[in-house]
């Protein structure tokens, strides 16, 4: 069997932590009593107003997957479709009141609990990963742009 090379290696351990952080996310989120739909609100939050084509395409989500979603958002009273000035055959969606105050509370208990990973990790190591995340994210944002 041939060794791995340095990059190997290290995709192998950034897939093995994204899997890990997604499993306990999705676990404490569950237990908390959230869905995993709780995520595109964040989306939104993130994303502000989009359509709901759009929001499809930035969510990685088919049509049909995503009519029901906000369809059950617009019922919740999370999210309001409105027309687009430009064009009033074009729905937009917006976070409500209710639907800021949750997807932020989300996030927060995902800040939250993501935090929580660093408690075992010395102070003067943040920097270090820190610069390392901050290369990853930007590799990704240049990638999402190609698509």
């Amino acid at each position: 069997m041939p060794s791995l090379d340095s990059k190997q290696v290290l995709a192998q351990q950034l897939r093995e932590l994204i899997r890990l952080y997604l499993l306990d996310q999705r676990r404490h989120t569950h237990a908390l009593g959230y869905s995993q739909h709780h995520r595109l609100l964040m989306l939104l939050l993130r994303s502000g107003p989009l359509t709901q084509g759009e929001f499809g395409r930035v969510a990685g989500l088919d049509k049909s997957w995503i009519s029901r979603i906000v369809d059950r958002f617009v019922e919740e009273g999370l999210v309001t479709r409105e027309p687009l000035p430009e064009d009033r055959r074009c729905l937009q969606l917006h976070l409500t009141k209710t639907g800021l105050a949750e997807a932020r509370k989300f996030d927060a208990l995902l800040t939250a609990r993501t935090e929580g990973l660093f408690a075992g990790i010395p102070d003067d190591q943040h920097g270090l990963i820190g610069a390392a995340l901050e290369s990853l994210v930007q590799g990704l944002r240049v990638r999402s742009e190609e698509l």
